[in-house]
């Protein structure tokens, strides 16, 4: 689990432990509700969301890809990870790549991308997986003349389930 996820559940906790010792704090407690907004739709709640990136490639004569987005988990306990991936200044020949890879309890995984070629603006991207134990994001250019990405960056969890 991310440290800042666990600062925020320590926090909760201890907020908990206090509210319990005086009623007039309880109250006020018990009424708070977290609810997050998305541009794409009206107010929902969800279960968990955060925000990663940016996530780098390595670097390629003074330019890398990058990507960045968020992740989140609906009310129907599925795991969405959404974002961009950019190409800027790279060769016409690189593509800026972005993985995403889903694994479960049983260390299945499913792992999807996306691709920006050129250098202007950036292409979204949004994947999703039920029974969901860990996400990592990894960013690489993609070599179109030989089909295969290259100059990869390393894998970055953004979401580690307590489960594990």
């Amino acid at each position: 689990m991310r440290r800042s996820i666990r600062n925020m559940l320590g926090l909760a906790a201890a907020s908990a432990v206090i509210a319990v010792g005086v009623p007039a704090v309880a109250t006020s407690a018990s009424a708070a509700t977290v609810t997050k907004t998305t541009s794409a739709s009206a107010t929902s709640s969800f279960d968990f969301e955060d925000y990663w990136g940016y996530d780098y490639s390595k670097w390629f004569n003074g330019s890398r890809a990058k990507a960045k987005g968020h992740v989140w988990e609906d009310d129907n306990s599925r795991f969405h990870v959404e974002g961009k991936v950019y190409d800027k200044g790279s060769p016409g020949w690189l593509c800026g790549y972005v993985q995403v890879k889903f694994e479960n309890s049983d260390g299945d995984e499913s792992t999807y991308w996306a691709k920006k070629c050129g250098s202007g603006g950036y292409r979204y991207f949004h994947f999703y997986e039920d029974d969901v134990d860990n996400i990592q994001v990894r960013v690489c250019y993609y070599d179109s003349n030989h089909g295969k990405k290259s100059y990869c960056g390393r894998w970055d969890y953004i979401y580690e389930s307590d489960n594990q």
